[in-house]
Order: C-alpha cells, then sequence, then structure tokens
C-alpha cells in the first residue's frame, strides 16, 4: 500500500475561495428548498383547490377503476363455477331418451315372466349402472306419480277424470330430470281433475 500525501487529499476553505468551488454541503442546502418556497415558484395562475380538486377526481377514478376490477373478478369466478356445474348438460340431455328407451323396456319386462328374469340378470344390471354413474355426475331423476301438479316441475300432457287425485299427478309418461338442482327435462305427465 502506497501512503498518499496528507496536504493533496485535503482541500480547504482558502483554496475554494479561490478556485471558485463551492463545498458539497453548501450545494446540497441550496438544492432544499422549503414548501414555502416551492409555493412561491408555482405561478399565480395555479390555484391550490383546483390541484385538489384534479388529486381528489384522480383518486375517485382509481377507486371506481379497482371497484370495476373487482367486480369483474368476481363475475368471471361466478360465471366460471356455473359452467363447471352445468358442463355436461349437453351430453346428459343427448343421453335422456336412452334413459326413457330403458323404462320403456323394464315396464315390457315386467309383464312377462321369463323377459323379468332376463332383464334383472342382463339389462336391467346395465340401466342401473347407467343410472348410477350419471348420477355421480348431479342427474337426479324427479318423482312425479302420486304428487301435487306444479307447472314449475311438470309439463302437463292431458287430463283425465279421477275424483280422488283431483289436481295431482296421476301417471308420468316422460320422466323429468335436474342436474345438479337445475331442471333439464320437465317431466310429462297425466293430471286428475
Amino acid at each position: 500500500m502506497s501512503k498518499k500525501n496528507p496536504d493533496e487529499s485535503i482541500v480547504d476553505d482558502e483554496m475554494l475561495d479561490h478556485s471558485d468551488a463551492a463545498p458539497e454541503e453548501h450545494v446540497l442546502n441550496q438544492d432544499l428548498k422549503t414548501d414555502e418556497d416551492l409555493q412561491e415558484e408555482l405561478p399565480d395562475s395555479v390555484d391550490m383547490s383546483e390541484l385538489e380538486q384534479r388529486l381528489q377526481e384522480k383518486e375517485d377514478r382509481y377507486l371506481r377503476l379497482y371497484a370495476e376490477f373487482d367486480n369483474y373478478k368476481r363475475r368471471t369466478q361466478r360465471e366460471r363455477l356455473e359452467m363447471m356445474d352445468t358442463a355436461g348438460s349437453k351430453t346428459m340431455r343427448a343421453l335422456l331418451p336412452v334413459l326413457d328407451d330403458f323404462d320403456r323396456a323394464a315396464q315390457v319386462a315386467k309383464q312377462d315372466e321369463a323377459t323379468a328374469e332376463i332383464w334383472n340378470n342382463g339389462i336391467g344390471l346395465v340401466q342401473k349402472k347407467l343410472l348410477q354413474a350419471l348420477a355421480s355426475q348431479g342427474l337426479k331423476p324427479m318423482e312425479s306419480t302420486g304428487n301435487d301438479f306444479n307447472a314449475d316441475l311438470y309439463e302437463a300432457v292431458t287430463e283425465v277424470p279421477h275424483p280422488e287425485l283431483r289436481g295431482k299427478v296421476v301417471d308420468t309418461i316422460e320422466r323429468g330430470y335436474t342436474l345438479n338442482g337445475r331442471i333439464i327435462r320437465h317431466a310429462k305427465v297425466v293430471v286428475g281433475k
């Protein structure tokens, strides 16, 4: 390590006065200005209340944009959840005629003992597995026969005179189904009058 000459590194005030240079502290003090100095430098045409009003408008605009973005996030999240709930509704609707065919075949199979045995040992098991698989995805058949007629749930195909079951569903022609609590097909029923 080499030693520096102490006389070379020290600058005294006399040298600064002769060289027209200012010490750093003096320069820093000149750059620092007070609020009063800044207000004096502003042009006379600038009104502080106008600046405060502009600032308030910017803050209000920022808050509105933030709220709008927050609402957008919530809305898209809600739409995404709804889409997931009903994502398979087209597929489920396409399978409903197949389920109707299974129901009709089961009714025919019950009329003959030999056919009923074949149904219970073969095709009936396939129907049960299909219904279980669809139920695990949220598809549920609606119970209608014997219930009070509700136009929100059932579609009345015809009315038959039936004094004991007046205003009730006498027979179900086509079962209705719900998917995750939403009706995807109304039940077609016969109503007693």
